[in-house]
């Protein structure tokens, strides 16, 4: 039997199950499409029909500036009339600054919205008449955007470069805003530096590089240096850690070359040698090995790397043999050492040579030579040499590759030589390419005389490139220019006065002193020294060494103005360089006008909307409380036939006990 308190508790339950079922619907949106229908008519009138004269207009963009936050999307009403009822409605959206189409032909009904481009957009709307004619207007105007941060891409933070390589890191960074000035940079420089360091505008992104100058052993550390992006307003940074990892260098040992030696004579040679860490061939730190590669060893090599004997008649013949030259390990062997392809350890180098031993010796011969002759030939075009050669006392002569007059390659150990050559461009006139063999004592020589013809060159070049080991082609000297930072701000007169600056470098500097509006009393220069990465020796193209500053007698961290000092260059005003490090959307804090940390304000990207957790879990909740008040109403249930099953199976009393 159920009793009256049991349904009341039924009821409530489901009673509340229905209402947060009603409030659901009610709160929750819903998806509502309305369409419609119309008709149409067509018939046929004889009469022949000019075309009208129709004209639309554009109420909306106007001719003006619409300013808009960074990180909007440009959305602008697009709202027209027409004095006839056309039949379609179209536009193209033009970019102005880019020189692009950013929409075209786009069919649209009136009172839409079109989202437009940053900066100067052109309009163009169209609508078409029933008789086919076109009517069309246009509108000119410019989005307008708060100033942004620029932002440097992802950077690592620690890079490993080895001793006796150079530094090549690729970086970018992007600026919306496309400023007119742009600057990167590495802080602080040598042997470190930023290529290029100054872009003109016109970029969103911007490519770059960390270079150096080949790194030798004072060179050998860990530098934190500070990778920079400023557009003059605001600035990202990002500190890295470079680390320049010692390696053991192998001895270096020069060719031994053919040798000869009469019989009752002495042979007498020291070995050319040099290592960075263990000295040069007398130091005691290199040990020197000699091996007879065919026959049997008559004589050895000493602890200092000195060859000595007397030749006799019972060693008459011609010998291929190896030198080797070890050094010692690294004292402290880096950990990080196997990223450089070694192991700091011993480092060994052989060069082989032959040695003829004669009673009687014969020179040398080229047998064979190609080309017979060279006539003219461009200066960008390759050329290519080759001779045969032999020796009638057994030995492998050395060939030595001359351009006019100067060694460009040696070739040692073989019996064919080949020799390639290029002069590049912006060389001319007449020139001789020699090839001259040797045993040590005798030669033989060949020799090739053309003429150059020049060849315009698109960059500056430094005359002639070298060959190299084996048949060199000679390049092009690319300057690669870098400067170190500018020095203290000194007082334009004072320096003329000192002499530190010429006449010419005065008046240059007073006359951008008087377009940025400095006065004598804060009149002043900087100067700079850059230097060519390539020793091309030329000074074409050299980045200016002298600029036109703002003179404060004793410039700081507190001076209101953007300066260097302390061996360091402000990124901003008073912050960066030597100062504090300035605000940037990377730091982690909230500063420089942002609207949360490092989002909004100048940085390019909004914060994004924080959604209360019931707003944000509203239906997960909903659905929470009904599975709770369903198990509820369930558990409530099954205890309710719990009791009732008690009581059936309870015996009831009789009234008479």
């Amino acid at each position: 039997m159920v009793t009256k308190k049991f349904k009341k508790r039924c009821g409530f339950v489901f009673m509340t199950i229905f209402l947060l079922v009603v409030f659901g619907y009610v709160f929750l949106p819903e998806n509502i499409s309305i369409t419609g229908r119309a008709g149409s008519g067509s018939g046929l009138i004889g009469l022949t029909v000019l075309a009208p004269e129709i004209s639309i207009s554009i109420i909306s963009p106007e001719n003006t500036t619409y300013n808009f936050g960074i990180g909007d999307v440009y959305n602008i009403s697009l709202n027209v009339t027409s004095d006839f009822e056309p039949n379609a409605w179209w536009y193209d959206l033009y970019d102005l600054r880019h020189g692009t189409f950013v929409n075209q032909s786009v069919i649209f009904t009136p009172n839409t919205t079109i989202t437009a481009v940053r900066w100067d957009n052109r309009l163009d709307v169209y609508a078409n008449h029933t008789v086919g004619t076109t009517a069309s207007e246009s509108v000119t105007f410019f989005v307008s955007v708060p100033n942004s941060a620029p932002i440097l891409g992802d950077i690592d933070d620690s890079i490993l470069v080895c001793e006796d390589d150079s530094l090549s890191y690729y970086f970018n960074a992007t600026d919306a805003d496309e400023n007119i000035e742009i600057s990167v940079d590495i802080n602080p420089k040598v042997p470190f530096y930023v290529e290029p360091t100054f872009f003109t505008g016109g970029q969103t992104f911007i490519e770059s590089y960390i270079i150096s100058e080949i790194f030798v052993k004072n060179h050998i550390g860990s530098y934190l240096e500070t990778i920079s992006v400023s557009d003059k307003q605001y600035v990202d940074t990002k500190i890295v850690n470079i680390t320049i990892v010692e390696v053991n260098n192998p001895p270096v040992v020069s060719e031994i070359g053919a040798q000869t030696v009469w019989i009752d004579e002495t042979f007498y040679k020291e070995i050319d040698v040099s290592d960075v860490e263990s000295g040069g061939r007398t130091s005691g730190n290199l040990s020197f090995d000699l091996t007879f590669i065919d026959g049997v060893q008559f004589f050895d090599i000493t602890n200092d790397g000195v060859m000595n004997f007397t030749a006799n008649e019972s060693i008459i013949g011609s010998y291929n043999i190896g030198v080797c030259v070890t050094d010692l390990a690294l004292e402290v062997i880096p950990e990080n050492i196997s990223f450089c392809g070694q192991d700091g350890l011993n480092q060994t180098t052989c060069k082989n040579f032959s040695l003829a031993v004669t009673n009687e010796n014969r020179a040398p011969t080229i047998v064979s030579y190609y080309p017979a002759s060279v006539g003219s030939i461009a200066g960008t075009s390759a050329l290519y040499f080759n001779i045969s050669k032999t020796d009638p006392d057994g030995n492998i002569p050395d060939t030595y590759w001359y351009v006019d007059g100067s060694l460009v390659e040696l070739d040692v150990g073989n019996s064919v030589d080949e020799f390639r050559y290029t002069f590049g461009c912006g060389v001319s006139g007449t020139y001789i390419v020699e090839a001259v063999i040797t045993d040590g004592l005798l030669n033989d020589s060949v020799l090739w005389s053309f003429e150059v013809v020049h060849v315009d060159c698109p960059e500056p070049v430094a005359g002639v490139g070298d060959g190299g080991g084996g048949g060199g082609i000679g390049v092009r000297c690319i300057v690669e220019w870098v400067c170190k930072n500018w020095g203290v701000c000194q007082n334009i007169q004072i320096s003329l006065d000192l002499g530190i600056i010429s006449g010419r470098d005065y008046r240059s500097t007073r006359t951008s002193c008087d377009e940025k509006g400095l006065l004598d009393e804060i009149c002043g220069i900087q100067i700079r020294s850059c230097v060519d990465l390539n020793n091309c020796n030329i000074t074409i193209g050299m980045p200016d060494k002298f600029q036109s500053c703002y003179y404060i007698e004793e410039p700081s961290c507190f001076d209101g103005v953007k300066n260097c000092h302390d061996d360091g260059c402000e990124l901003l005003i008073d912050c960066g360089g030597p100062c504090r490090a300035c605000a940037t959307c990377s730091d982690m804090v909230k500063n420089q006008g942002e609207e949360g940390v490092d989002c909004g304000g100048p940085c390019p990207w909004k914060c994004v909307e924080t959604v209360p957790f019931v707003k944000q879990h509203f239906g997960k909740i909903i659905l929470l409380i009904l599975l709770v008040l369903v198990a509820f109403v369930i558990f409530r249930i099954m205890k309710i036939i719990k009791l009732r099953k008690e009581l059936v199976k309870k015996p009831r009393k009789r009234k008479n006990e």
